[in-house]
C-alpha cells in the first residue's frame, strides 16, 4: 500500500482537526483555538466555540509552523448531555456551557504537559496527568470533576516514581469501572482497573512495553488496542480481561495514539514517531469489523518537518459518542498535504 492509497469512501474535505462525533452525528474539530461544528456532515461549519487566545502565541500560531513548535492546538474536546464543552488545551483544561461561546480555564497545568484524553460519564469529568521527566519525582494524581468540568480535585494519586504518567483514564460500561492506561518504560507501563469511586486500583497487566497503550476499543470481554512504543515492534493487541493476558492480533507500522469505533467498523492508526524499530515513514490507519482481520484503509506519508519539533505524523481520530453513526472523519498531522486537514467517509 502506498503512501496516499486509501479505501475510505471520502465524501468531504475540510480544515481542522478532528475532536468528536456526537450522539446526533454532529461533526466537530478544532481550527487553532476555535471549535467549529457540522450538523450536514461536513458542508457547512458553524463557531460552536472557542478559547481566548492572548499575548504573543496566538500570533506566532497563525502560521501553520508555528503553532507546531508551540503546540497551539486543542488536543481533546467532550460533549456532555445537557450541551456542556471540555476541552484540553495547552495550559489546562477549558469549559463552556450550552449556549455559551467563550470558554473559561477551570483548571490549570502546572507541572508535567496538558492531558492527552478526557473521560466522561453523566456530568462527570475525569483525566490524568501527563508530562515529562519532572513526573517522575512527584505523585501522579488523577483529577474529576463532578460539576460538568467547572471545578477539579484530586481523585487517586499514584505513589512517586510507581509510574511515568497517565495516558488515559477510559469508562467500561460492561464493568461499570475505569481502565487507568499508564507509560512508558520498565514496569511503569501498565492497564489497570480502578474503581468509580476511586479507592481500589488493580493492576491487569504490567512492566511490558505490549501493556502501553493510549486509546482502546472496550469489548465485553477484552480490550484491544495499538501498542505505543518506540522501543520495540508494535501490534494490535487484545486482552483478555480476567486474564490480563496479551495477545498480538496483527503488526502495524508505527506506535499508536488512536482508536475509535465508527458505524460497525473499530479503527486504529499508527503515527511515525522515528527509532530503531519504527522506521516507516507513513501514518496508517487500520480498520477491523470483527476485532480479528486488520487491513490498512489509509497511508499517509510523514512531512518534511522535524518530529521531534514539529510533532510526529500522525492520523487522529475523534472520540465518537455513538454506534452506528453514519459518517465518520480523520485528521492529520504532520502529514505531507494533510496536516490539519478533515476527510470526512461514510462509515
Amino acid at each position: 500500500m502506498t503512501e496516499g492509497d486509501t479505501h475510505l469512501s471520502y465524501c468531504r474535505h475540510a480544515r481542522g482537526r478532528a475532536l468528536l462525533i456526537s450522539e446526533r452525528g454532529s461533526l466537530y474539530v478544532a481550527r487553532g483555538y476555535t471549535i467549529e461544528r457540522s450538523d450536514d456532515f461536513g458542508a457547512t461549519w458553524n463557531l460552536d466555540c472557542e478559547i481566548p487566545a492572548r499575548g504573543w502565541k496566538p500570533w506566532v500560531a497563525r502560521v501553520s509552523i508555528g503553532a507546531r513548535l508551540l503546540r497551539f492546538n486543542i488536543q481533546s474536546m467532550r460533549l456532555l448531555q445537557d450541551g456542556t464543552r471540555v476541552a484540553v488545551a495547552r495550559d489546562g483544561v477549558y469549559v463552556a456551557r450550552q449556549g455559551e461561546t467563550e470558554m473559561r480555564r477551570s483548571w490549570q497545568v502546572l507541572r508535567g504537559s496538558r492531558p492527552i484524553n478526557l473521560s466522561v460519564e453523566g456530568n462527570r469529568v475525569v483525566f490524568g496527568e501527563y508530562g515529562g521527566a519532572e513526573m517522575d519525582s512527584v505523585e501522579v494524581k488523577i483529577y474529576c470533576s463532578e460539576d460538568g468540568g467547572e471545578h477539579f480535585e484530586q481523585a487517586y494519586a499514584f505513589p512517586r516514581g510507581d509510574i511515568h504518567h497517565l495516558h488515559n483514564v477510559v469508562v467500561d460500561r460492561h464493568e461499570d469501572h475505569y481502565w487507568v492506561l499508564a507509560g512508558d518504560h520498565g514496569r511503569t507501563p501498565g492497564i489497570a482497573a480502578l474503581s468509580k469511586d476511586f479507592r481500589t486500583l488493580e493492576w491487569v497487566a504490567r512492566g511490558s512495553q505490549m501493556a502501553r497503550a493510549v486509546a482502546v476499543l472496550v469489548r465485553r470481554d477484552y480490550l484491544i488496542y495499538g501498542s505505543d512504543t518506540e522501543l520495540e515492534p508494535n501490534y494490535i493487541i487484545r486482552l483478555e480481561k480476567k486474564t490480563g493476558r496479551c495477545e498480538r492480533v496483527a503488526p502495524i507500522d508505527g506506535s499508536s495514539l488512536y482508536a475509535a469505533d465508527i458505524g460497525a467498523t473499530g479503527f486504529i492508526s499508527s503515527c511515525v514517531e522515528p527509532s530503531a524499530v519504527n522506521k516507516v515513514r507513513a501514518a496508517r490507519l487500520y480498520g477491523s469489523t470483527d476485532d480479528e482481520t486488520w487491513t490498512p484503509r489509509c497511508s499517509l506519508a510523514k512531512d518534511r518537518w522535524h518530529s521531534v519539533l514539529f510533532q510526529y505524523g500522525l492520523i487522529v481520530l475523534p472520540y465518537v459518542g455513538a454506534a452506528g453513526v453514519s459518517h465518520g472523519m480523520i485528521s492529520g498531522q504532520a502529514l505531507a498535504d494533510h496536516h490539519d486537514r478533515v476527510s470526512i467517509f461514510r462509515a
